[in-house]
């Protein structure tokens, strides 16, 4: 069952890493600066994404590593015990 959900887990936040990265578009911001001497212009651009977009990917990212961890972990396997085999009962028959 842990494998089942880890799965779930990780390759959900694989698609829904992959959708919220077509849906946010980062902010283009261009910065124009000319020097006097030489009469050169120089053009930087910088891509910043909103604050929301890196709220989720911290969230997916921890849903990831969360799933890899239900994905890797072993299963307890519990030993059928009955009651009646304790000591207490035993003496009574």
């Amino acid at each position: 069952m842990k494998r089942a959900i880890g799965i779930f887990l990780t390759l959900s936040s694989l698609l829904t890493y992959l959708i919220v990265d077509m849906l946010y578009d980062p902010v283009k911001e261009t910065i124009t600066t000319t020097d006097m001497e030489s009469g050169v212009s120089t053009v930087t651009v910088h891509y910043q994404y909103p604050l929301m977009f890196w709220v989720i990917c911290f969230i997916l990212i921890i849903s990831f590593i969360l799933g890899i961890y239900f994905i890797l972990a072993k299963e307890k396997l519990y030993e059928e015990c009955s009651l009646c085999d304790t000591p207490e009962y035993t003496s009574i028959k």
